[in-house]
């Protein structure tokens, strides 16, 4: 607070190094690193906005709705690519190694998508565990 009263580029210094202990300690607390600070403007995508307007709305089907159709169409989409390369000739090893790329692009994904959601998720978290703000 000293150094932040001096004001000008020393409360600047002050606030930058407030802001970037407070997102060093919250990083540790998810076990995830430190990446330093990103400015203001970046693209949220648009799952951000839809879960805003969910909190401000008190209704969240907007942004469940997207999340799903988003993993159901994801999902569907790789499945689909299995399939297509299901029946290929066992003696073509390319379509031999293009079918278990796509088996594991679709059931490892599947398996790691489910995982991420049962271990309660978050930004910096590596599974297991509830994760609370």
């Amino acid at each position: 607070m000293k150094v932040r009263q001096r004001g000008g580029a020393a409360k600047d210094l002050a606030d930058d190094w407030f802001f970037e202990t407070a997102i060093r300690l919250h990083r540790a607390g998810e076990g995830a690193p430190y990446t330093g600070m990103k400015p203001a403007g970046l693209d949220e995508g648009p799952v951000v906005p839809r879960a805003e307007r969910a909190i401000e709305t008190g209704d969240a089907t907007e942004a469940i709705d997207f999340i799903v159709d988003t993993v159901r169409d994801d999902l569907q989409h790789r499945f689909q690519h299995l399939i297509e390369k299901k029946n290929y000739d066992p003696d073509d090893v390319a379509a031999g190694r293009a079918y278990v790329q796509a088996f594991i692009d679709f059931v490892v994904y599947s398996h790691h998508l489910y995982q991420y959601v049962k271990s309660g998720g978050g930004h910096g978290t590596t599974g297991g565990g509830d994760h609370s703000h």
